[in-house]
């Protein structure tokens, strides 16, 4: 206690030291610990279930190229549930959109079939009601509904007298059966359940893989035996089935990595950006702990000769440096708090419950425990290095001299230089990382402001199957929308699409046999994502024709199957050759599918931001493939959001109970798609310019000390005659010898994070030597501008003051 109180009264003397010290640690441990609730919520916990590790998803591969998992067909799920062995349970379900009407204006609602036991295999059981029965599998017998609590509260203003009552969803009705618990979101995004009830047909499809499949691991089976009876069963379909599953294998994936292939690339490298800026603050405090030790060498050289012990010198140091980390870590807690909570709040919310733990974000006893770890360590290493400088003191010499130059060796002096280049280096990879972040996110948003979106109103429409039960209608019902809305005052143009650029879904892919090739296994077959769009599709959207032509008003149901194909396409299956007039049939060769004439090929289009290339792609004419959910597409010469009231209108006049999703334009979607991406950029940004302050700040501090232990060689300079010019160049030249130093060192490393950062963005990030060079002349030009203040100083020195006895 007597040590604490002396080192309270001697932090609260040194209100400067203390207070850099103080801002440094909490800056590093509140960024570290802000990044990490991130962490933790959407890597670690993405999802609040019992036993969260124990639940995967199981996969099915697509043979021939195309993605490495897919859902699982109905039937091998039907046998894949039968034979649970390594698993304690297995459940499906899969998307469905529903049309709520009869309760107020038509609603777009989605939803999801689930299978019986499927809040059971979860471990989370409806707030109200009761979950779905086995007897609800059955045709006829799925007219339940159990309601996620948002929409609850939202639709039915969380009236508890919902229960029991019928709604109605694409024209049928539905009883309300339960209600989930608040936070509950899986699957993602939705707004309620119905039950999964499969038909006679598709308990025999062996060939669609339509049903997202969930299992519990068995207690006390690891992920290598549930694979290895996953994949038994895969090989016993193979066997009993070759027609249809051929080649097809069973892969697992732990529930909580679902969406790691874009969350774990940003917020891994968020956090060692974090940890970079923690490293930094140590190192600066450090630098000034070791300085401040040094100038209290004749006080500590006095306590040992008067009896202290060295245990007893480590014990004050160590109070010292406990109560700066205590005073940093309760500031740390209210940043990482603070800091936390921008990131929760950063995208919207339509957006952010599609991001497993996203809502979630917040500091919570884990993240709290890790900062005032990250406290208590600092505190002590940094104590402990105090303590390890002040043992290598020559006592008899320290209580001798009285000039501040001869307390500082030439080892110490190297010792704080050097933990300035090293900032240097930390700051220039933190610096590199944040530039070629935002260059990467810029240039991406480049690419999707090829699309022109801002005049592009996007709304989507999803078909009831009772009410639209042929493709006679479904075409009918949007050739009269497109026919309405063209005629609509400033409309330039308007398309339909089953998928549009930078809405976070991926293309349906679809194997595909090529006319004259040889025949191939059924493993081997190419694979390329399909599109189904309108003849105005590549004109709304600003889509280039290379070769051939787009789709007509001939390409109708009746006229011969014609496709368009892209660049990446093209290259890929007839590299060097000219394949407008070839033919594909979308299916294995041995299919009664017609072939499809290939008639144009377009530009390549970037999908999502995550995709490293465009993928191949061909799309089809919605007159003759007819899809009952698509985005509607409407181009205008002004501001887009002036017929949102026409559009409804025109809707409205062809189905009054037809509902279409809420309204905005392409650029909002494509900023909300690109949003996590701008966050870490964001957030780089404010880290690199976190570490360009901090490495001032420690240039500054070891030139200020420099210059304050040779004040007595400054002085003996100038009464020999040395101009303050001469000393400034002097003092300045240090300065650029420790910039130029940590920049040499600190080249390979960028360069290689770099490397390593574009790996994980591959098509976003890419290595750009400019950044490079520009940040290194920024970090040269600051550390000579934080070095000024201390060169000026110097080069003031009064030499009788300077050469006076202390």
């Amino acid at each position: 206690m007597r040590d604490l109180r002396y080192s309270l009264r001697a932090l609260m003397k040194s209100p400067g030291f203390t207070c850099v010290v103080v801002l440094s640690l909490a800056i590093g441990i509140g960024a570290s610990s802000a990044v990490f609730s991130a962490v933790n919520s959407l890597l670690l916990h993405p999802y609040t279930f019992p036993s969260l590790d124990q639940i995967v998803l199981i996969k099915e591969n697509a043979p021939g190229g195309g993605p490495a998992d897919k859902p699982v067909t109905p039937a091998d799920f039907l046998d894949l549930r039968a034979g649970t062995r390594p698993f304690k349970a297995i459940a499906a379900f899969r998307f469905r959109n529903f049309n709520m009407t009869g309760a107020g204006e038509p609603d777009a609602v989605l939803g999801f079939q689930v299978s019986p036991g499927f809040s059971d295999l979860l471990g989370v059981a409806p707030l109200m009601g009761r979950a779905f029965d086995p007897e609800q599998e059955l045709e006829g017998e799925d007219r339940s509904a159990i309601l996620m609590y948002g929409f609850w509260q939202g639709r039915f203003g969380g009236d508890p007298d919902v229960l029991g009552r019928t709604i109605n969803l694409n024209g049928n009705s539905f009883t309300v059966t339960g209600i989930m618990p608040e936070g509950f979101n899986y699957p993602l995004g939705g707004d309620l359940w119905v039950p999964l009830a499969l038909t006679a047909q598709e308990k025999t499809e062996r060939k669609v893989q339509s049903l997202y499949v969930l299992g519990r691991l068995a207690d006390g089976v690891s992920m290598t035996q549930g694979l290895t009876g996953a994949q038994s069963l895969a090989k016993r379909l193979e066997e009993q089935y070759p027609t249809t599953n051929a080649g097809r294998t069973m892969s697992l994936q732990r529930l909580r990595e679902e969406q790691y292939g874009y969350t774990a690339p940003l917020f891994l490298t968020l956090q060692g950006a974090a940890l970079f800026v923690l490293l930094l603050a140590v190192a600066n405090v450090t630098n000034l702990l070791l300085a401040r030790v040094i100038g209290r060498r004749r006080e500590i050289a006095i306590r040992r000769a008067l009896g202290s012990s060295g245990r007893g010198v480590i014990q004050l140091f160590l109070s010292e440096t406990v109560l700066l980390s205590c005073l940093a870590g309760a500031a740390a807690v209210f940043l990482a708090y603070w800091g936390a909570n921008l990131i929760r709040v950063a995208i919207p919310e339509d957006m952010s419950k599609w991001i497993a733990g996203w809502n979630d974000i917040r500091v919570d006893g884990r993240v709290l425990g890790f900062t005032l770890l990250l406290a208590c360590t600092v505190a002590v290493l940094s104590g402990l290095a105090a303590a390890f400088q002040n043992s290598r003191f020559d006592l008899n010499k320290d209580l001798k001299e009285t000039s501040l130059t001869a307390g500082s060796s030439q080892g110490r002096r190297r010792l704080r230089s050097s933990l300035v280049v090293a900032e240097i280096v930390l700051s220039m990879a933190l610096l590199v990382g944040a530039g070629l972040m935002i260059k990467g996110f810029f240039r991406l948003v480049a690419v999707f402001q090829g699309f022109q979106p801002d005049n592009v109103l996007v709304l989507t429409v999803s078909l009831p199957e009772n009410r639209y039960k042929g493709d006679a209608e479904v075409r009918t019902f949007f050739d009269r929308a497109l026919s309405g809305i063209a005629a609509l005052p400033g409309v330039e143009s308007v398309a339909i699409a089953r998928n549009i650029p930078a809405s976070n879904v991926d293309n349906k892919t679809t194997s595909l046999t090529i006319e004259g090739r040889a025949p191939l296994a059924a493993s081997e077959y190419p694979a390329a994502d399909s599109q189904i769009i309108s003849e105005s599709f590549f004109s709304a959207l600003r889509i280039r024709m290379l070769e051939g032509r787009g789709f007509t008003r001939f390409d109708g149901g009746q006229a011969p199957p014609v496709a368009v194909i892209s660049q990446s396409m093209a290259d890929r299956f007839w590299p060097g050759e000219h394949p407008v007039g070839s033919r594909i049939k979308l299916s294995t060769p041995e299919a009664d599918s017609p072939w499809v004439t290939i008639v144009g090929i377009c530009s390549d289009i970037k999908q999502n931001w995550w995709d490293a290339v465009s993928r191949p792609t061909f799309y089809l004419p919605y007159t003759q493939a007819p899809t009952r959910t698509t985005y509607v597409l409407t181009r205008t010469a002004r501001d887009p959001l002036h017929i949102v009231a026409p559009l409804r209108t025109a809707f409205q006049a062809i189905d009054p109970d037809q509902p279409i999703e809420e309204i905005h334009t392409l650029e909002k979607e494509i900023s909300d798609a690109v949003a996590p991406l701008r966050i870490i950029g964001i957030l780089m940004t404010v880290f690199g310019a976190l570490a360009l302050v901090l490495s001032a700040v420690g240039v500054f501090s070891i030139l200020a000390y420099t210059v304050a232990e040779r004040t007595h060689e400054f002085g003996l300079r100038i009464a020999l005659g040395a101009r303050p010019t001469d000393v400034l160049r002097t003092v300045h030249a240090q300065t650029l010898k420790l910039a130029v130093t940590g920049l040499a060192i600190a080249l390979p490393i960028p360069i290689a994070l770099g490397a390593i950062v574009s790996s994980l963005f591959s098509g976003v990030i890419t290595l750009d030597i400019g950044t490079f060079a520009g940040l290194a002349v920024g970090l040269v030009l600051v550390s000579l501008i934080a070095g000024y203040v201390p060169a000026r100083r110097a080069a003031r020195v009064d030499p009788m003051i300077a050469l006076r006895n202390e």
